[in-house]
């Protein structure tokens, strides 16, 4: 469609006016927004969007399933001509709801006093099969009238796209997923870099995007650490942005990797001792802040230097308190054992085992 890869320019509804005197309902009849006598659409079709791409509109709007419609007509003016007026640039026959609009239109329209983006405003009406249409661009609505009736126009500014982003993937890390596109190449025109996402279910289907943040072409980077979980999958949507609303999109998947949660930090233990090698043992440490986090592991050493399990520890708590543990016999004395502590998610090993972090040495 004539490179229309880009996607949303300018979209601006213009709406009905919020506040209406209380005998204004016995003027509108918002059931058909087909009556001419409708305030908020004059009759013109609804839904009316465009979508900006080099020297060129893709003007869209709504089919309503109505009865004696023959035609849609399209008209334009450009803002920057003052004295300019809505001349007619195309018509399709209904049911069609687009029209191409490729007819002397200039990229980048900019006002050098103001620096501010020109626009090309759109409108449009209806024919119906006797040929009347509405609203009647020979008599439009004059907006000063009581109640005041609304002809909807909706304006872009076209423009050459940017460049499309080449994003790549970062090196995995714990519900984190690294977006970086460091070889762009900006236009003078180029205005900012907008990141959303759609979640990604076990069947593949994609939720609604998530607007997630925007970023300036100096950091063409983009960190998302908006996981809860291992192995979640979102769709990216990285759009290059001009100064006139103009994007074209790169898109990438990429899934939180089943990563164990980092190492408990400042493990400590205290030894309260008893007779006979016994002894309690309470612990300490800096609790973790991954959303996945489900819990610590404690260990001891046998006197042969094995790790022996201890007991499993919720992941709301930074201590614990052993009650009697046995000393092992080095040498010829009885000395405490060594312990050691793992932080474990909730996403388990392919056969089953705990997603564990590297092993903490304790300091006394």
């Amino acid at each position: 469609m004539h490179n229309m890869r880009i996607k949303t320019a300018t979209m601006l509804y213009v709406g009905f006016v919020a506040l209406l005197c209380a005998n204004c309902a016995d003027y509108e009849d918002f059931a058909n927004p087909f009556d001419s006598e409708n305030l908020r659409t004059s009759g013109a079709p609804i839904g009316l969007k465009l979508v900006s791409g080099d020297q060129q509109v893709l003007v869209s709007w709504e089919h309503l399933d109505l009865t004696g419609i023959w035609k849609y007509r399209v008209y334009r003016r450009f803002t920057g001509n003052p004295s300019s007026q809505f001349e007619r640039v195309g018509e399709v026959k209904a049911p069609q709801t687009e029209f191409l609009d490729t007819k002397n239109i200039n990229n980048d329209q900019y006002d050098f006093e103001t620096d501010k983006p020109l626009f090309y405003e759109y409108r449009l009406s209806h024919v119906d099969n006797n040929g009347i249409e509405t609203p009647d661009p020979a008599s439009p609505p004059i907006h000063n009238t009581d109640p005041l009736q609304i002809w909807p126009i909706v304006r872009t500014t076209p423009s050459n796209p940017p460049p499309p982003p080449n994003v790549i993937l970062g090196t995995p890390r714990d519900l984190l997923v690294k977006l970086f596109w460091q070889d762009y190449n900006a236009p003078d025109d180029f205005e900012a870099f907008r990141i959303s996402a759609a979640i990604v279910d076990g069947h593949g289907n994609a939720s609604t995007p998530r607007l997630l943040g925007k970023t300036i072409a100096d950091r063409p980077f983009f960190f998302d650490e908006e996981f809860d979980r291992d192995g979640l999958t979102k769709l990216y949507f990285v759009a290059a942005i001009d100064r006139f609303g103009v994007e074209t999109v790169t898109e990438i998947r990429g899934t939180s990797p089943n990563i164990p949660p980092s190492p408990p930090k400042d493990f400590r233990t205290f030894f309260n001792p008893h007779a006979g090698g016994r002894y309690d043992v309470f612990f300490s440490w800096t609790p973790n802040s991954e959303a996945d986090l489900a819990g610590y592991q404690l260990y001891a050493t046998s006197a042969a230097g094995e790790l022996l399990s201890r007991p499993t520890v919720d992941a709301d708590r930074s201590s614990f308190a052993f009650a009697a543990d046995q000393a092992i016999l080095v040498g010829e004395d009885l000395v405490f054992r060594e312990y050691f502590i793992t932080a474990f998610d909730d996403t388990p090993k392919s056969d089953g085992s705990l997603d564990e972090s590297n092993l903490v040495a304790a300091k006394q």
